[in-house]
């Protein structure tokens, strides 16, 4: 197994980077954002955890490679509040594309993004999209909102709406496993569920639905929570790449 972060390209010297790049490396891309997130939360825990998450899956598997997180990501809804750092959605959509060309015009062809942002799911589907279709051979995947993901792998872990909020039970329960030093529990706010219409979406702006940057639960959340939190996301992604290293991540009808 990878030993002293040998796998944060960050942390590298050239010589390293040569000695661990190969056709089979796996990059791992982290796309965060800088914004309230109530206040007992940190402004940049959209990256600091999924980035946690990154390293700890490069930790238990070879040949993966981490990239450094990207801080910003497009936060239009919530610029309402103090400091809200955000993208134009176009200007994000150009970035990843970018980055992702760069990765493999350096003959790395299998890419995990780890989002940990709502904002930025669909400028990291319309890059990977662009760059799919301009690279057909190279295998682009993301954990998308693992925010989501958790409420539906673990429904028993959490107090109140499936953990969901932002700065809510999970995701602050996220942030006491990885980072607690920078979580304030004393000054989260009592559950704030937004009033919202079930299976039709509406795009409101984040001041229409928190007078604090929160929302849902963060009082319910817990260190136990979030090293659960982590330990069934590492599964996940460690599940999902053992599968497509058997498959030579090769997936639909290049399965023969």
């Amino acid at each position: 197994m990878p030993k002293n972060n040998e796998f944060l390209i960050e942390e590298m010297n050239a010589i390293q980077v040569k000695k661990n790049i190969n056709q089979n490396t796996v990059a791992i891309l982290v796309f965060g954002a800088c914004e309230n997130h109530g206040n007992h939360m940190p402004f940049g825990a959209d990256f600091i955890f999924p980035y946690e998450l990154a390293k700890q899956v490069a930790n238990k598997k070879e040949n993966i490679i981490v990239f450094p997180p990207m801080p910003y990501g497009v936060s239009l809804h919530h610029d309402q509040f103090q400091m809200t750092m955000s993208i134009n959605p176009d200007t994000l959509v150009n970035v990843i594309s970018d980055l992702l060309v760069s990765v493999i015009t350096n003959n790395i062809n299998r890419i995990l993004i780890i989002n940990g942002h709502d904002g930025n799911i669909s400028p990291i589907e319309i890059a990977s999209r662009l760059i799919k279709n301009k690279y057909p051979y190279v295998t682009i995947a993301c954990l998308e909102s693992w925010w989501e993901l958790i409420g539906k792998l673990e429904p028993s872990l959490f107090n109140v709406w499936g953990g969901l909020g932002h700065g809510g039970e999970a995701e602050t329960s996220a942030m006491l496993a990885v980072r607690s030093d920078l979580v304030n529990i004393g000054l989260a706010p009592e559950n704030v569920i937004p009033k919202l219409p079930n299976h039709v979406r509406i795009y409101w702006k984040f001041n229409e639905l928190t007078e604090t940057g929160a929302t849902g639960s963060p009082k319910n959340a817990s260190v136990q929570k979030g090293e659960s939190i982590m330990m069934s996301l590492e599964n996940v992604l460690l599940s999902f790449i053992d599968e497509m290293n058997l498959k030579d991540w090769k997936y639909g009808i290049f399965l023969k």
